[in-house]
């Protein structure tokens, strides 16, 4: 997905309503939108950041495969989970210290990170740039989702279906059809005001995916849904966490979307609720977001964020890769995209060094 490009998606309830009036609908990544389903317009002013904009850099380290430790005997859970072998304790007391060196692990793969945790049994609340901006990207699906429970108690088969599809697969198709159903900016503008966030904003463009907020937002914004102070009834805030339960490890467009929290937190137990987002391009780099509900009764909330250099480095024989442009993710899914898979990695390293145990409590 990217910010700047107006792409035509036909969206399943509204396709002839925009083929109509003859405006395109942008899509991104994490979204299945098949080649039919899109053009671009030519006329478009927009273009892609060049390398030549971009300073030389040093070849990418090697991506580090995964360890997962043993299940043991222990029964799988929903969505693919481990269960943890204790149950869930107070965060550890030097989460300071954890936080400021996988803060320096990112910075040193080109990556800043910002991190929120909040520990809703004891609500010790741990923070490291949590009032950064940062584009909601596929997260602000949670939003849309929200809008559809609040305003339909009993919602049609066919919206549940999309909320199926857009929150567990990261559909943007879904996502469109139910963001220009329910009034686009205006569901934002509704979530802001019933949960009571300060720095979320409705996107400048009209498109989903810029719509800003931050770290703590989104933790705030988390805890609203557990508690119910953001409006929903419990029902309809179990039906979201139920399919944040149950996210797919690849998303609807084949885009890894297991990076962060899901591939970190190999051991953690009860509810692990997963929300991904990713994009490209914002000022020459990857925008990754990790959101989780996890533990035992949704006792944390974890939110991390990475905005990383693209860099391909050199290619094993030494030569320098020859790319012409910056990835664009309303135009390409960026599966094979090396740089966004040193961005998952560094995004997941992150957890891994604040969790090394895989798991939180």
């Amino acid at each position: 997905m990217n910010r700047r490009r107006c792409v035509a998606a036909l969206a399943v309830a509204i396709g002839t309503t925009i083929a109509a009036l003859g405006c395109a609908l942008p899509t991104r990544s994490g979204d299945a939108v098949s080649a039919d389903d899109v053009s671009v317009d030519d006329t478009d002013s927009y273009r892609s950041e060049q390398w030549s904009d971009l300073p030389t850099r040093h070849a990418v380290p090697p991506i580090p495969v995964s360890v997962v430790p043993s299940a043991g005997q222990l029964p799988p859970i929903p969505g693919g989970w481990t269960r943890a072998v204790a149950p869930s304790g107070p965060l550890p007391s030097d989460m300071t210290d954890r936080v400021a060196a996988a803060r320096a692990a990112a910075a040193g793969r080109g990556a800043d990170v910002a991190v929120s945790l909040l520990d809703r049994s004891t609500g010790d609340h741990v923070v490291a740039d949590g009032s950064t901006a940062v584009e909601t990207a596929s997260v602000a699906k949670l939003f849309i989702a929200d809008a559809v429970l609040h305003e339909n108690p009993t919602p049609s088969a066919d919206d549940l279906e999309l909320i199926a599809r857009m929150l567990e697969r990261s559909d943007d198709a879904a996502a469109n059809a139910l963001w220009f159903a329910y009034g686009g900016d205006a569901i934002v503008d509704a979530v802001v005001a019933r949960y009571g966030l300060h720095a979320t904003t409705a996107p400048w463009d009209g498109n989903w995916w810029n719509t800003m907020t931050t770290p703590d937002d989104l933790v705030e914004y988390y805890a609203g849904l557990l508690d119910g102070t953001g409006g929903l009834s419990n029902e309809a805030s179990e039906t979201v966490l139920s399919h944040l339960r149950a996210a797919t490890p690849t998303a609807a467009d084949g885009y890894d979307q297991r990076f962060g929290i899901p591939d970190a937190l190999v051991y953690e137990s009860g509810d692990v609720a997963v929300k991904q987002g990713w994009m490209c391009c914002t000022a020459g780099r990857w925008v990754h977001l990790s959101t989780a509900v996890i533990g035992p009764q949704s006792r944390y909330v974890l939110v991390v964020v990475s905005h990383e250099d693209v860099d391909y480095g050199t290619g094993s024989d030494g030569l320098n890769q020859v790319v012409s442009a910056l990835p664009d993710t309303s135009l390409d899914a960026a599966v094979e995209d090396a740089s966004a898979a040193h961005a998952r990695e560094t995004i997941t390293d992150v957890v891994r060094i604040l969790f090394p145990e895989g798991r939180i409590g």
